[in-house]
């Protein structure tokens, strides 16, 4: 059975280059007017993975979007 991810859209956009971290933003709904939230962080060097909603540990979507995120970022350092 497939799993259903909690979150309706997620992005890995925004890198803070002060604290050298890609950023995983995700949305729940497709309502304009709703805020992201920070879901994970990512580190461009080490690339390990702080998660801030332990529960983007479990979430397919959310996993597979990290694992892309980090496989870019090996592709291009």
């Amino acid at each position: 059975m497939k799993q259903i991810s909690k979150y309706r859209e997620i992005r890995n956009n925004f890198v803070d280059e002060e604290d050298h971290k890609v950023y995983i933003d995700a949305w729940k709904t497709k309502n304009p007017n709703e805020e992201g939230s920070v879901i994970a962080k990512i580190d461009l060097t080490t690339y390990e993975v702080e998660y801030l909603d332990e529960r983007a540990k479990r979430d397919p979507y959310a996993q597979e979007m990290i694992r892309e995120t980090i496989s870019d970022l090996k592709q291009f350092n």
